[in-house]
């Protein structure tokens, strides 16, 4: 069974919520009707925050409002909230694949292909932390969920403080980014509001590409490719604001 923090985890990622929103929505499924007092306690939720975490969900229509004085807040049925944004991301999944399958189809005839696919957050991660140990001058982290372990932290603490550029832009909605900040501070960090995917690029057109939150690892070695990203990150991480450690 999924645990609780697991679940928001999840909820997080699919639905774009913070984590009170998503702690409240999940205790809203679990236990029924509920005035916000009670949500307060059951999902640890700064009073003070409760009513804009819960008409925050009323208008998604993720919960509805039930009587006055007091007011109850229930779930809308996870099922019809959460399938149409599987079906977001079974699409961008799509997307993607058509976008790079031109690319691999170029390369199919070359001596030694220019790319990888690793499955399992074991491999993935493996992958990640060779890019980072091999970097020479740069080390650009576009990061949706932030599932680096202390271990990959420490190296990229220790790389920019040789001096190479760590640069990394996480999704503002994930709260883990101000505490990744203060594990790196030499880093140099910044937010945005949108990021719909995970990739990272080091050194001489070398891109991994984290799926399902690090599930899976598409690694490229491969100057066209690692181009497209390059800029695609030197874009979103000039429009992000900066996180500071």
């Amino acid at each position: 069974m999924v645990d609780s923090y697991d679940l928001d985890e999840s909820l997080q990622t699919i639905m774009e919520w913070g984590k009170y929103e998503a702690a409240a929505y999940r205790v809203l499924v679990r236990y029924g009707p509920l005035e916000a007092s009670e949500v307060v306690v059951r999902a640890d939720i700064p009073q003070g925050r409760v009513y804009d975490i819960l008409n925050n969900l009323h208008s998604q229509d993720a919960v509805v409002k039930q009587g006055v004085q007091p007011t109850n807040w229930d779930a809308q049925n996870p099922r019809k909230l959460i399938e149409p944004n599987q079906r977001r991301f079974e699409d961008m999944a799509v997307e993607a694949i058509e976008a790079l399958e031109p690319a691999y189809d170029l390369n199919l005839e070359s001596e030694s292909h220019p790319a990888w696919v690793t499955t399992g957050v074991a491999a993935a991660s493996v992958k990640a932390r060779e890019l980072f140990e091999q970097a020479q001058e740069r080390i650009w982290i576009l990061e949706r969920t932030f599932w680096l372990s202390s271990r990959d932290k420490d190296l990229l603490q220790s790389k920019a403080e040789e001096g190479i550029d760590v640069r990394i832009v996480g999704w503002s909605g994930r709260q883990a980014l101000q505490n990744v900040a203060e594990e790196i501070p030499s880093a140099k960090f910044r937010e945005a509001d949108k990021v719909d995917t995970s990739f990272y690029v080091g050194d001489e057109g070398t891109v991994l590409i984290n799926l399902n939150q690090g599930d899976t690892g598409m690694l490229f070695h491969d100057a066209g490719t690692a181009k497209i990203f390059t800029e695609h990150f030197a874009s979103i991480y000039e429009s992000a604001n900066k996180v500071h450690a």
